[in-house]
């Protein structure tokens, strides 16, 4: 059974990113850490978010965590070799508060993340649970989805894109045209999310698990429980970008 999260893990209500650092100190990459309630991290890249390079990394290592009052917590799940903030290793299985920019490892890896999570501006809390009692008492759902991200989004970067410049009326065409495909039979869902999402999820197909009521931003979860279980929405806006979802269970 993968990573249960808390039942205080929430959509976050500020933006926050990992910086990545290879052991010579140079950036590899900024991860996004803001599209959902919670990440992984370990070896096994069809298990996790963040895949762990190195020996010492256990299938799931790690999991970070948004809190409902706008904190983000990191917790060790139970690793060989420990996870690591400024230093000091953490228990296994409690929650830590993370600072802004706090210095995170795993195990003996020298290679350093970075957390940057905002600590002013308007929390998004709210708008993403003011669904009401009816959403919340909904069961979970599991999704995949296709990411295009456009220029006015909250981090115009990806793994496909360092800076996506394209606008937002060009990433809906994007979108319909990918839709196109997928009904047409002349994609398939997992390959084409794979190639095209600008999300994470893509190495999993878009697969993102199951979730449940205030784990995703508002437009994203009321279209995916709107669907029946196998049917394809019309494109979707969030703060994220442009969506397809693949209501899968």
């Amino acid at each position: 059974m993968g990573f249960q999260p808390p039942p205080w893990a929430s959509q976050p209500s500020r933006v926050s990113s990992l910086e990545v650092y290879s052991e010579e100190g140079a950036q590899q990459e900024v991860f996004p850490v803001d599209g959902k309630a919670f990440y992984t991290f370990g070896r096994e890249s069809t298990a996790v978010d963040v895949v762990l390079s190195g020996a010492e990394a256990s299938r799931t290592h790690a999991a970070l965590v948004h809190h409902e009052d706008g904190k983000t917590y990191l917790i060790d799940l139970q690793s060989t070799h420990g996870t690591f903030v400024k230093g000091k290793r953490l228990p296994p299985n409690k929650p830590i508060l993370l600072t802004d920019k706090a210095p995170i490892t795993f195990g003996s890896s020298k290679q350093k993340y970075i957390f940057s999570g905002e600590t002013t501006g308007s929390k998004r809390k709210a708008e993403a649970v003011s669904s009401g009692s009816a959403m919340q008492s909904k069961q979970t759902v599991r999704a995949s989805h296709l990411l295009v991200k456009h220029r006015d989004v909250r981090r115009p970067s990806s793994w496909k894109e360092p800076q996506v410049t394209r606008s937002k009326e060009e990433a809906l065409a994007k979108i319909q045209q990918f839709r196109q495909q997928l009904t047409s039979g002349q994609s398939e869902f997992a390959k084409l999310a794979y190639e095209e999402s600008h999300c994470s999820s893509a190495k999993r197909g878009g697969d993102l698990g199951e979730f449940g009521p205030g784990q995703m931003q508002k437009p994203f979860e009321e279209a995916t429980y709107a669907l029946k279980v196998g049917e394809l929405s019309q494109p979707v806006f969030s703060d994220s970008g442009v969506h397809l979802i693949l209501r899968t269970a």
